[in-house]
């Protein structure tokens, strides 16, 4: 296959790195005889069972039996996948990556002559953060003083310059863009922008450059903050616009420091902007993370709950912060995670509040943080009357709601059994009305996808379905569309399959969380990490074998691939609904109007399919068509 990297160079890098002085780079060992012992970093364990093996150049832990070599050991603590734990090694060993029959870096397919890789835009990335980095120390402009006053103004002196990689951006419009040989990867990585004329210019003049890195902590954007008052009226903080490696919505400020505190103390502490993070960080909270001046998303939730089992939220006092406070609350308890949210005093933010009254204040803050439920009901205390049976109405619609996005049982009794006790409601009629809710989001979800409905049932009859067992093995078109994203990992691939495709017609149970990470560009283990075994093997399985598409004739290109998946699982998805329209149809049960809708329906399904059966130039006005309705239905 393309793109992978030969097994001469894995073992070169494997055996150019002695295991036990890379892992006592990490965590500390203790010489034991010819082997080393330490505390697994793994679990948690008082007495010692995790051993290295230098002559095998491996690990084995008798506690938790988590063992491997570097590869296995890195791919663990770091949390990546085994291509990213190569990138990581490769340097480290010396040896450049080399891959087969011409493959891009990453696993991709060969790119175009002078195409940007991710390790282009990475460099790219470092290269302006260092420029920026030393005007801001050392130029004489008085843009460069007015940066440094701003900085200092905020009590962010030079040991934080240096240890965020905190810089300046002159106001220069071609301060980056003057050298035209650099332009394609610097477009690339989002550092232009181009007029209506199509002249190049530099995206970031006269702000404060604020290093923005991954996971791993490869510079993958920048937030710049304006020093003065634009007539343009341009925003006061510009992000990086959505590049290969920037996408805000699965990006955190400091995750890549936060990430291994977040992991001993199994709690993340989220805040809303840079400067607050920082500071969180400089006294001491060193599990703090901050979205990029953006809404909290799913995909942030989903980060999250790699590193912690309990997320504590503090963000702005005011109205808007308390909104957005438990619109992030609902997104994290639905992904499963304890949440608490703490309450700033008036006026206050995290970096001004340690400021002013140094890091106990902040501390006792946090400690003072409450549940989900009691933070809604606070908010509400005074402006809603629940003695009242309008005011009870008006309160139990935001109640209701927020515990519909709890997945235990025991979490949800806990949640209403405060609304009881301050709406002087019984716990069993709440539980009722949540019952009945859940029932109601659950059937709006089905809706939405391609399960079939002849009548809109009562909500009070609709019961949840069971578990059912996952097949063995995933439709064909299915699993070589993971396969292919997996041993193709370029960016376009991705994105095209995340531009046609819509993740609820993967009818696999175990291999849909596997398209939607690979398709998301997300760590492929980490992400199904909470999903059931049979997900973990078959996604074992995809990542060790070849693409099963691979030397079809009738295939030559993973770009003609995708397009041939994609059209097959759409219409198996068609062919689905077909079915179900027969079934109804010969049902005495439906009525006559809706029949007439059914087959009108079933009609148009035929003509589609047609379509798709011709190949793609035929089929993308209709896939266009179907993915608009899909999206407007959710």
């Amino acid at each position: 296959m393309p793109g992978f990297v030969s097994k001469d160079v894995i073992d070169r890098i494997r055996d150019g790195i002695d295991i036990a002085d890379y892992i006592g780079g990490v965590i500390p060992l203790k010489k034991a005889g010819s082997a080393y012992v330490a505390c697994c970093p793994f679990h948690k364990e008082k007495t010692p069972s995790f051993h290295v093996n230098p002559a095998r150049q491996s690990f084995h832990c008798f506690g938790c039996h988590e063992g491997g070599d570097i590869f296995k050991f890195v791919m663990l603590y770091d949390g990546v996948d085994f291509p990213g734990a190569l990138r990581m090694l490769a340097p480290r060993a010396g040896v450049a990556l080399e891959y087969e029959d011409g493959g891009a870096p990453g696993g991709g397919r060969p790119r175009a002559p002078g195409e940007p890789t991710k390790d282009d835009l990475f460099a790219a990335n470092a290269d302006a953060a260092a420029r920026y980095q030393r005007e801001l120390a050392e130029s004489k402009t008085p843009g460069a003083e007015a940066a440094r006053a701003y900085l200092l103004g905020r009590s962010i002196g030079p040991d934080l310059w240096r240890e965020w990689t905190i810089g300046y951006a002159p106001d220069d419009w071609h301060f980056l863009s003057s050298d035209p040989s650099r332009n394609r990867r610097l477009d690339a990585a989002g550092l232009l922008s181009t007029s209506e004329k199509g002249a190049t210019y530099d995206r970031f003049r006269d702000r404060v450059m604020f290093t923005i890195r991954d996971e791993l902590g490869r510079p993958v954007g920048f937030s710049g903050r304006l020093l003065k008052p634009d007539e343009r009226g341009a925003g006061k903080y510009v992000n990086t616009s959505e590049t290969a490696v920037f996408r805000k919505s699965r990006i955190l400020f400091a995750l890549d420091k936060a990430r291994r505190p977040m992991q001993e103390k199994r709690q993340a502490l989220l805040v809303e902007g840079q400067i607050d993070c920082i500071r969180c960080h400089a006294a001491g909270f060193a599990n703090a993370v901050a979205s990029q001046g953006t809404a909290f998303t799913d995909q942030h939730a989903r980060l999250l709950r790699r590193y912690a089992d309990h997320v504590l939220i503090v963000l702005d006092a005011d109205t808007a912060g308390h909104k957005a406070a438990l619109r992030t609350a609902g997104l994290l308890l639905d992904e499963g995670l304890a949440v608490s949210l703490a309450s700033l005093p008036p006026g206050e933010d995290p970096d001004s509040l340690i400021l002013k009254q140094g890091p106990d204040a902040f501390a006792a803050v946090l400690a003072a943080a409450c549940s989900p439920m009691k933070f809604l009901l606070d908010g509400m205390s005074g402006q809603l009357d629940p003695t009242t049976q309008a005011g009870l109405m008006q309160a139990l619609k935001p109640v209701i709601e927020l515990a519909t996005h709890t997945r235990s049982t025991a979490q949800a009794e806990l949640m209403m059994r405060e609304a009881s006790a301050a709406l002087g409601v019984g716990v069993p009629s709440l539980m009722k009305d949540l019952e009945a809710a859940r029932r109601r989001k659950y059937r709006a979800q089905a809706a939405s996808s391609d399960a079939p409905s002849a009548t809109a049932p009562d909500p009070a009859t609709v019961q949840l379905p069971p578990i059912p067992e996952i097949p063995a093995e995933p439709p064909p078109e299915e699993y070589d569309l993971a396969t292919l994203l997996c041993n193709d990992s370029s960016p376009e691939l991705a994105g095209f399959v995340r531009q046609w495709l819509r993740y609820p017609l993967i009818t696999h149970p175990a291999c849909r969380p596997i398209i939607t990470a690979l398709a998301e560009e997300e760590n492929l283990l980490s992400a199904i990490d909470d999903e059931p075994d049979a997900c973990k093997t078959l996604a074992a399985r995809i990542s060790n074998s070849g693409s099963r598409i691979a030397g079809k004739e009738d295939i030559t290109t993973p770009d003609r691939a995708v397009r041939d998946l994609l059209l097959r699982i759409w219409q198996g998805h068609l062919v689905r609904r077909q079915r179900d329209i027969t079934r109804l149809l010969r049902a005495p049960s439906t009525p006559a109007p809706e029949r007439t809708a059914l087959l009108t329906e079933y009609n148009l399904l035929a003509k589609d399919l047609i379509h798709l059966r011709r190949g793609w130039p035929s089929a993308e006005p209709v896939l266009t068509r179907l993915l608009d309705q899909m999206d407007s239905s959710i």
